[in-house]
């Protein structure tokens, strides 16, 4: 599981994210854990691969480029 810091563009992120599946990587909203924690499950092994795409996917964004937002492993 992978999750995402963000303060702002939450409902965007887990728009675009949520039911995501391109090159074998599948992204699926689990829930919102504190104000600004939205956690992923993945279908890939490679989390720390998973979190790269998920914030290359949000980067290509219009509003993603300026975004400030942590992603990571969930430990």
């Amino acid at each position: 599981m992978i999750f995402l810091n963000a303060p702002i563009q939450q409902e965007q992120i887990i728009a675009l994210l949520d039911g995501y599946n391109q090159d074998g990587v599948t992204f699926k909203y689990v829930k919102k854990e504190a104000p600004m924690k939205l956690l992923f499950e993945t279908n890939q092994t490679d989390l720390e691969a998973a979190v790269k795409v998920a914030k290359a996917t949000i980067k290509a964004q219009s509003w993603g480029a300026v975004l400030f937002f942590q992603a990571g492993v969930v430990q």
